[in-house]
This record gives structure tokens, C-alpha cells and sequence, in this order.
């Protein structure tokens, strides 16, 4: 009799593994305050890494709705629900349960019914908490800049800190993660958090990630790609020596960056047309008349394509120290040799040559300056 209960047992547990369609993955989710929300929409990555919708479906009375998919691999896909999306990653076999609270501002989610939902939701309680503490810093600090406006500078100067305050801590636990969760999908989705953050610090640390991520996930695009950026960007990461480059200055004549050989250098990637470049640019000035006297230099490599606009910015900003350009705007040889894909961007090099820290401003750059020109 015991051994009929226990075949029974059996042929229950497997009877209903074996009901799941492997030809295929579900998503049955349920959202709460959605009115006047109708649709959802199922978006995925297409060849180009552009996001493209794959299927739409409209919420239910009880606002819950439910897709099906197919991938014969993991693969990362979007729920997009009015202003807000939800990453999740699925494959054949899957049946994944999707709750969310449209009134969350920290655009908290919780996953369930596979081992990467699972992970997902683990690592959602981390950037929930992130997202809700920079939200309301934000808020906080709009608030104060619009009451009183002529402390534009100062104000800004104490936000960034405070950001920086709460990035830190983000950013190792998002680490931790990866490092505690390697086989998972969801450790390279921690990763491209990271890397959208800038994370210099973690560059030779993500690159170690990419290498084992790239073997694990052999057919998955973002992450072969991923990998592919990461070696690129290793090679221009705190510690390496900076590649050597040519370029011309205003005048006409070449400039190498070995000729600066022998000084702290900030090589500063900026162009005309950039705001933020232009923002930071008296803070930069400010740097350079306060240092320029104790071994440090600055080379400027432009973005620009017009020589005019950018010799005019210089004369306009009292850029009075080494500039280049090959006038080829994002297109430039040397922009696509430090994987430059946003400015301002910046690298420090000691007198050797190796980039000691990148991307710092305002006070973090005159803090780090400070602390190391002797």
C-alpha cells in the first residue's frame, strides 16, 4: 500500500511537470493601480539591440493579463506598462508570475515560478531601495535649488556628494550579487546596471565577470556583446597604461600624448556643442590655475567637427591649456580608442602614463588633485 501511495506521488509531481508546454513560455501577471491603463506590451531586443514590441494584450477586469513566448534559450524581456517597463528573463518550459504596484515609485516587481524570476525579484529588492533613496534625494535637492537659485553652484556640489553617498554602497552590493550569483542571467543584468553607472571603479572587476559570463551564455547577444564592450573598455581602465594617440591642435600642429610624459595629466574628452562639457568647464579652469604649477597638465580632446565653434569655445571659456581634435565628432579614432560613448569624460595619468582615475568633477576633482600632487 505504501509503495502504490508513493508511485502515485510520483506520477502526480511528474504528471503535472509534464502538463507545462516546453514549446513554449507563459507570463501571467497581475498589476495594481493601472486605471486607465488598457494594454501591456511584451518588447524584446532585436538584432540590432534595439527594443521592438513582440506581442500586446489588454489587462483584464481584474487588471491581470498573460503572454506566450518562445525562446529556446534564456532571453531578456520587457513588460512595459504605461510610463514604466519590467525586465525579466524566460525561456521554453517557463511559467513566470509578474506582480506590480504602479503607484511604486521605486518601480519595485516581483518575479516568480523559475530560477531567474527568482533571482530577479532578490535583486529588484536592491535596486528598489537605491531607486527610492536617489528619488527622493532628487526631489529633496530640486526643491532646495528652486528656493534659493544663486547657491546654483554650492547646491549642485553638495547633491553630487550625497548621490555619490548612496551610489557607493548600491554599487558593491550589486557586485556581491554577481559575485554570489555567477551561472545566473541575472548576474550580467547586476553587471549592465553597473556599466550604465559608470562604475569605474568595478571596470577590471566586470571584465574578470564578462570573460566567464561570455563562456556561460555562449547564444545570448546582450551578453556576447557585453563582453565585447568590457574588453574595450579594460584596456582604458584604472591601472592600464593610457594608449598613446596623435592629433592636431588649433594651430595646426601634432600633438602626441607621451609628449606630456612626466606629469599628472587629465586627458578631458569635451566639444563645443556639449552642455554638460561647457557646465563643467569653469570648474575645470578652476583646477588648472589652482595646479598647473605642480607638475599637472590638461589635454582637451574635442568632439567638435567645425574648427570654428570649437576654437571659439575655447577663446569663450578660457580654456588656456593643450587642446586637440580630429574634427570628426563621435566618429573620432581616438574617442573610439578610450570607448568614449558619452561626454564629459575624463582620465587622470601619472607622470608614468597609467590612468590612476577617471570621470571625477567638480569638487571630487580638486579633492583627488589634492590628495595626490606633491
Amino acid at each position: 500500500m505504501k509503495v502504490s501511495l508513493l508511485i502515485a506521488i510520483v506520477f502526480i509531481v511528474f504528471g503535472f511537470d509534464s502538463c507545462k508546454n516546453k514549446d513554449q513560455f507563459q507570463i501571467h501577471g497581475k498589476v495594481e493601480h493601472a486605471e486607465g491603463l488598457q494594454k501591456v506590451y511584451l518588447s524584446a531586443a532585436d538584432s540590432l539591440g534595439q527594443m521592438v514590441v513582440l506581442d500586446s494584450t489588454f489587462l483584464n477586469e481584474d487588471q491581470a493579463f498573460e503572454f506566450k513566448g518562445k525562446s529556446l534559450n534564456p532571453e531578456f524581456y520587457q513588460l512595459v506598462i504605461g510610463q514604466k517597463s519590467y525586465t525579466l528573463i524566460a525561456e521554453n518550459g517557463n511559467e513566470i508570475y509578474f506582480q506590480a504596484d504602479l503607484a511604486d515609485l521605486g518601480s519595485n516587481y516581483q518575479l516568480s515560478g523559475s530560477e531567474e524570476a527568482a533571482k530577479i525579484t532578490e535583486y529588484n529588492k536592491i535596486t528598489s531601495v537605491f531607486s527610492a533613496q536617489t528619488g527622493q534625494l532628487a526631489t529633496q535637492y530640486t526643491k532646495i535649488l528652486a528656493e534659493d537659485p544663486n547657491r546654483k553652484d554650492e547646491i549642485i556640489a553638495e547633491f553630487n556628494v550625497k548621490s555619490e553617498q548612496l551610489t557607493s554602497p548600491f554599487l558593491e552590493k550589486s557586485y556581491q550579487f554577481i559575485l554570489q550569483n555567477k551561472t545566473s542571467l541575472t548576474a550580467f543584468f547586476a553587471a549592465n546596471m553597473m556599466l550604465g553607472m559608470q562604475a569605474t571603479d568595478y571596470e577590471t572587476k566586470l571584465y574578470q565577470y564578462s570573460k566567464s559570463a561570455k563562456q556561460l551564455f555562449p547564444n545570448n547577444k546582450p551578453v556576447q556583446a557585453f563582453a565585447v564592450q568590457m574588453e574595450a573598455i579594460a584596456k582604458t581602465a584604472i591601472g592600464q597604461k593610457a594608449p598613446d594617440f596623435m592629433a592636431l591642435t588649433p594651430e595646426g600642429k601634432v600633438l602626441k600624448l607621451s609628449d606630456l610624459k612626466g606629469k599628472y595629466v587629465l586627458l578631458d574628452f569635451w566639444a563645443s556643442w556639449c552642455g554638460p562639457c561647457r557646465q563643467e568647464n569653469p570648474n575645470v579652469v578652476k583646477v588648472y590655475q589652482q595646479y598647473k604649477n605642480q607638475n599637472f597638465t590638461i589635454l582637451g580632446f574635442s568632439l567638435d567637427e567645425e574648427k570654428g565653434k570649437w576654437t571659439a569655445a575655447i577663446a569663450e571659456d578660457h580654456l588656456d591649456w593643450y587642446q586637440v581634435s580630429e574634427l570628426k565628432h563621435w566618429a573620432s579614432p581616438t574617442a573610439r580608442l578610450y570607448n568614449i560613448n558619452a561626454i564629459p569624460s575624463s582620465f587622470i595619468l601619472n607622470p608614468e602614463g597609467i590612468i590612476i582615475a577617471k570621470n571625477l568633477r567638480g569638487e571630487a576633482l580638486n579633492d583627488f588633485l589634492k590628495s595626490n600632487l606633491k
